[in-house]
């Protein structure tokens, strides 16, 4: 016969911690410097797939790559693209 255990730490579920890491928040197009994807995507109004899609096919500016894992973006080049994307040019 199998025993059952009615020890309450092996009968209730474990906790998750709650996640101390702040993500990233998505912000209007300061007047200079750079911006992430996010924000970026929502300058666009497109989304960060739709973004990465645009960069491989030569479209959208590629960034600035900060680290392995960082990217950024000139605000001055986003407002180029806006404006290309508002001409029709692209």
């Amino acid at each position: 016969m199998a025993r059952t255990s009615t020890h309450p730490a092996l009968t209730t579920k474990p906790t998750t911690k709650p996640r101390k890491r702040k993500t990233y928040v998505a912000t209007g197009l300061p007047s200079e410097g750079f911006v992430r994807l996010p924000t970026v995507a929502k300058a666009l109004g497109i989304s960060a797939n739709s973004i990465y899609n645009g960069i491989k096919a030569g479209k959208y500016p590629p960034g600035i790559l900060l680290s392995s894992r960082t990217r950024v973006w000139d605000v001055a080049e986003i407002r180029a693209l806006i404006e290309k994307i508002k001409r029709g040019e692209i």
